[in-house]
């Protein structure tokens, strides 16, 4: 939901300069045109500006570099947000003006405060978000309040939407950066926090992280205070308010749900709050008149319903009513009973509108099937604050511990079978390998090691060979163990490997790690060939050479894989199996979340899913039953 925007002026910047008259464009007076620009002077001085001009184009592009990342982040946050949610929302109510009040008395004010009075006051109709952050000041705090379903983080987005604009025509204004403070976790500071979310959201580098946000680059759009564990949620606003301390030139701003703000007891020390009101009933009316008589059974029953009409107060709600009552009599509409009563009809008139009216062919996967998986989905997704969710990210701590009982066999990597054996399979974390990197200060740790363990393997076969063969053969051999054994450990001592959580479609990172223990495999294995492929052949003869030395590689080649990326494999695909086995999840997971984004339910995010609210997340979450229905897949 979006208060009204206001037409921009067109202001002239300070790097821009005034156009030249039309009959000078294309004048030349012992001289030349560049860029539209008249180069007026002798022979002398026209070369003297070209190479001005020449130098002039390196010193450019170091400017062009800093403003190409900046358009990169800004098109991660546009494409994100504004393109991913913003633009795609359920909410069509959004073309609304909602009410906005001041609230002051939600926040801790500093003395230069845009209001001090203790009373709530109206905004003018048709303010925007933009103009409301900029009658803060410089170092601008707001916090965004309102009830479920209000509009908070449609709010938010459309404030980010400006400043994006903003950002791109002038290059000194900081980057806005939206955030989801549901992964917000104590043992980090806010600022290590967002650091470690630019590298997993935004692919900004680990190392040069930390600079932007301490360097007053970035302009701070956290989402979601309220879906902050309950626990942890002071915390958290003591965290924002510390930020706020050591950070007092990076301007921020924070949405939470109203009641569960109202119950800290700890307030953020910011400039201005907003509330954001219900939908008054002329703008319910003129909302649900759009449709004409495909919507006359919700206008009847609105009317006999105050408890309706009530509800249709919520922009959600009256977005979800568009979906789930259109062409319904009004007798079908009407519900007894409380508020939650009728939320929960309401959802599930929606729910089985989008299931019987799907709007793709797909029809491969059965109602209750559907519905049992996604209820199951949507409980892990908030018990673990997994938003968005990525396939690649779900662990067995998903599995309840019954089911991870009757599955103790579940293989986190050939060497690890036994302790999964013995401890079962909920002590495995599994992470991905996204890339692979390379670190020179550990090779010299590794080389030692790899010497120190190719001395021993190398006397041992050297001393072996040389009983078989000769002394001289077994010397070389040892000798060649050795120096294998010391390159092997150098080198594989220095890879490292980096995860990187911004995805471009499902299944990325799992695609990544398939390939890097395909990559790191072969060519342990081509180099583990040649080099006991000739040891054998010395000791032993070219032909058990030729047999034992691919042989010999392929082990080592999967051994050391294993760790860059085949580990992942097993254990993914493992839980997958498990999943589908227990009817928890389809195997064919991804054309099963394509299926529900088709229904309505889920919205793609880059490489992952969310819910189109976390409203409709929970109503899902409290709708799932373990005991798992036949398997229709």
């Amino acid at each position: 939901m979006t208060a009204g925007t206001s037409p921009q002026k067109n202001k002239m910047t300070s790097d821009q300069k005034p156009p030249l008259p039309p009959e000078s464009k294309h004048i030349s007076i012992s001289g030349d045109v560049r860029d539209s620009n008249v180069i007026i002077g002798d022979n002398n001085t026209v070369n003297q500006t070209i190479i001005q001009k020449f130098f002039n184009i390196f010193k450019s592009g170091a400017e062009t570099l800093e403003h190409r990342n900046r358009r990169i982040l800004l098109g991660h946050v546009e494409n994100a947000w504004i393109k991913g949610v913003l633009d795609a929302s359920l909410h069509g109510a959004a073309l609304l003006d909602l009410g906005i009040t001041q609230d002051p008395e939600a926040v801790t004010q500093y003395p230069w405060a845009i209001q001090k009075e203790s009373t709530k006051e109206t905004l003018p109709a048709g303010i925007s978000m933009l103009e409301i952050f900029d009658a803060i000041g410089m170092g601008r705090s707001l916090l965004i309040l309102g009830a479920p379903g209000s509009g908070k983080t449609t709010m938010l987005l459309e404030l980010a939407r400006g400043l994006i604009a903003r950002a791109r025509e002038d290059v000194t204004q900081p980057i806005p950066m939206v955030f989801n403070l549901a992964s917000w976790t104590e043992k980090l500071t806010l600022a290590d926090w967002l650091a470690q979310e630019l590298n997993n959201l935004y692919s900004v580098p680990r190392k040069t992280a930390p600079d932007w946000v301490k360097g007053n680059k970035l302009l701070l759009l956290l989402d979601g205070l309220d879906e902050v564990r309950q626990e942890s949620r002071a915390k958290c606003v003591e965290a924002v308010n510390e930020f706020r301390k050591q950070n007092g030139l990076t301007s921020l701003a924070v949405c939470s749900r109203s009641q569960d703000y109202a119950d800290l007891n700890a307030k953020l020390s910011f400039e201005g709050a907003i509330e954001i009101q219900p939908l008054t009933q002329g703008q319910i009316t003129e909302f649900f008149n759009r449709f004409g008589n495909e919507m006359a059974g919700i206008k009847q029953a609105l009317e006999k319903d105050s408890g309706l009409r009530e509800m249709a107060e919520t922009p959600l709600f009256s977005s979800i009513m568009i979906m789930a009552y259109r062409d319904k009599q009004d007798v079908e509409i009407l519900v007894s009973g409380d508020e939650k009563a009728r939320r929960k009809q309401l959802f599930e008139t929606y729910i089985e509108r989008m299931v019987e009216h799907p709007r793709s062919k797909n029809v491969a996967f059965k109602k209750q099937d559907k519905l049992h998986w996604l209820s199951w989905l949507a409980g892990r997704v908030v018990e673990y604050n997994a938003v968005p969710y990525l396939l690649e990210d779900m662990q067995v701590a998903w599995i309840d511990e019954k089911k991870q009982k009757q599955n103790r066999l579940f293989v986190g990597s050939f060497t690890g079978l036994l302790f999964a054996l013995i401890f079962g399979i909920e002590r495995y974390e599994i992470s991905t390998v996204d890339s692979l990197s390379f670190n020179w200060i550990k090779v010299r740790k590794g080389l030692i090691l790899g010497l120190i363990l190719g001395l021993f393997f190398g006397l041992v076969f050297g001393l072996y060979a040389g009983l078989l063969v000769n002394p001289v053969i077994g010397l070389f051999v040892g000798l060649l163990i050795n120096l294998f054994f010391g390159l092997f450990g150098g080198l594989f001592a220095g890879l490292g490997v980096e995860y990187v959580n911004q995805t471009a479609y499902p299944e990325q990172r799992i695609t990544l790690s398939g390939r890097n223990f395909l990559f790191v495999s072969a060519i342990v294995w081509l180099f583990a060939a040649l080099f006991f492929g000739l040891v054998f052949g010395l000791s032993f003869g070219l032909v058990t050479g030729l047999r034992a030395g691919p042989m010999v590689g392929l082990i080592i080649g999967l051994m050391v894989g294993i760790d860059y990326g085949g580990n992942f494999l097993i254990q993914h695909y493992t839980l997958r199996l498990i999943l589908a086995g227990n009817n928890i999840l389809p195997w064919r997971l991804v054309p099963f979340l394509n299926h529900c984004v088709d229904l309505i339910f889920l919205r793609r995010v880059g490489g992952g899913y969310i819910f189109i609210h976390r409203l409709l997340m929970e109503h899902f979450a409290e709708m799932y039953v373990d005991t798992p229905t036949p398997k229709g897949n």
